[in-house]
């Protein structure tokens, strides 16, 4: 079985109910055919789309039960890879528009939100391998006060405080993660908490995580953001920024200004810092933590851009040159979370679904995301590894009928995985002269190539039956 085939994220699904499975297979089967087209469209008939409303809002029907399988399929991938996983973690609001109410979400002037706090699972390594969702909560913003959409329908549990999110997610990751694969959390400025990083170190995992706070440290008079003053700058490191845009969480966009995708030179030093406690923190954790901290600092950026700066705080050694890279190079994949959101969102068009409560959209983007991941770990894959052999990303059948329906793309005898993807997304309307390919095409095209092949396998297996004489 192909690594990307659909029905292996539904594996081992625990509904209650075998007729709930069925459904559950035929629906998921349907979205990944047409992942950013509208239900009515993608189930076809009037029957199909009553059937998937009852199934969104059956009671038996919650997210965690369907993203169970993909999340154990996700660890699965992981532990193929290596001993080491990578877990991004990251939040994301996701928005409706229309008058129309919709139950249980934050209501605006003109918009109805929800908050999707994520972890996704990635390989360590230079080339951007996504494993899944391997972790997800759902949250409503009232008052200021955060809420936990519960297992139960209509109900929430209210958070003490919004950065509570991030111990709790931590947590379900350590409690789900197999025993033999050390965890590295990664996170931005968000998740700089010393609750936080208790937690990650109680449960004998690993973080990388950007400072936000000018902490105090053990030494007299001494403070975080001083902490390297006197350490030299040892080692350097070209990379590529990516594009981020202007759409961020509330009050997140003075510390991740929109910026175009462009060339950086970074220079890098380390040492190690005691941290103390916050007052309001105690008696959790230890009075004191030491840890690695990192600084990075763009050289000679572009004088209309805003140089990157990173203050890096890790449970990971620092002690050479080589460490201190791998704690920069594992901070850098966090991109891939913020990728995951597009997929999501542009990609399976999970902001343009019409269902009116929150736990019928919740179990509707829950079942998108399987969706979602196989468009980004293809999408990385063939952005990264360009000259990867296509069978990385599509199987047999699938590129006979992209070779096909991409007329006007000569694919050789043995493509790439980006020639691959530059097929797949003219095949959705790109066009050479606009740059590289957005989730939009990606999305039309995707959404193209599995209808056909959908058709090709049925005629592959008709043709088969007859040549056995069976009907």
């Amino acid at each position: 079985m192909h690594d990307f085939e659909m029905s292996r994220e539904l594996r081992g699904l625990k509904l209650g109910d075998h007729r709930l499975h069925l459904r559950a297979s035929r629906i998921l089967d349907a979205i990944a055919l047409h992942p950013g087209v509208g239900f009515p469209s993608a189930l076809g008939s009037e029957a199909e789309v009553e059937a998937f409303y009852r199934f969104v809002n059956n009671d038996a029907v919650t997210p965690d039960a369907l993203l169970a399988p993909h999340s154990s399929e996700s660890w699965l991938r992981a532990q193929a890879k290596g001993a080491v996983a990578l877990v991004l973690h990251d939040t994301s609001e996701f928005v409706f528009r229309g008058e129309t109410p919709r139950q249980g979400l934050t209501q605006k002037s003109t918009t109805q939100s929800f908050h999707g706090h994520y972890a996704l699972a990635v390989a360590e390594g230079v080339a951007p391998v996504v494993h899944g969702v391997v972790g997800q909560r759902s949250y409503v913003i009232e008052d200021k006060t955060w809420l936990e959409a519960s297992g139960e329908r209509e109900e929430f549990v209210e958070l003490l405080s919004g950065s509570e999110r991030w111990t709790e997610l931590v947590s379900a990751v350590g409690r789900s993660a197999p025993s033999n694969l050390s965890i590295v959390h990664v996170a931005d400025r968000e998740a700089d908490d010393y609750a936080l990083w208790t937690c990650i170190v109680e449960q004998g995992d690993d973080f990388v995580i950007r400072a936000k706070h000018n902490r105090r440290l053990f030494s007299a008079n001494d403070n975080l953001f001083i902490a390297l003053e006197d350490e030299p700058f040892v080692v350097s490191r070209e990379v590529k920024l990516s594009r981020r845009s202007n759409t961020r969480l509330p009050g997140s966009k003075r510390t991740h200004p929109p910026r175009e995708h462009r060339p950086a030179r970074l220079s890098i030093r380390a040492g190690r810092a005691e941290v103390k406690r916050p007052v309001g923190t105690a008696p959790l954790g230890d009075p004191t933590m030491t840890l690695s901290v990192v600084e990075v600092v763009e050289i000679d950026p572009p004088f209309d851009a805003t140089p990157i700066h990173w203050l890096l705080l890790s449970t990971l050694p620092v002690d050479s040159s080589e460490d201190m890279l791998r704690v920069v190079d594992i901070y850098r994949k966090r991109w891939l979370i913020e990728e995951f959101f597009k997929s999501i969102k542009t990609g399976c068009a999970a902001e343009k679904r019409q269902a009116r409560t929150l736990w019928s959209l919740l179990n509707t983007i829950a079942l998108l995301t399987p969706v979602a991941w196989r468009l980004l770990a293809m999408r990385a894959m063939a952005r990264h590894e360009p000259d990867a052999s296509a069978d990385r990303i599509v199987d047999e059948v699938e590129l006979a009928a992209l070779r096909h329906i991409a007329k006007d793309v000569k694919l050789p005898r043995r493509p790439s995985c980006r020639q691959v993807m530059l097929a797949v997304a003219r095949v959705g309307g790109h066009l050479k002269s606009n740059g590289e390919p957005g989730w939009l095409v990606l999305g039309r095209g995707f959404e193209r190539l599995l209808d056909v092949a959908a058709g090709w396998r049925a005629a592959l297996m008709f043709a088969s039956n007859q040549g056995d004489g069976t009907m």
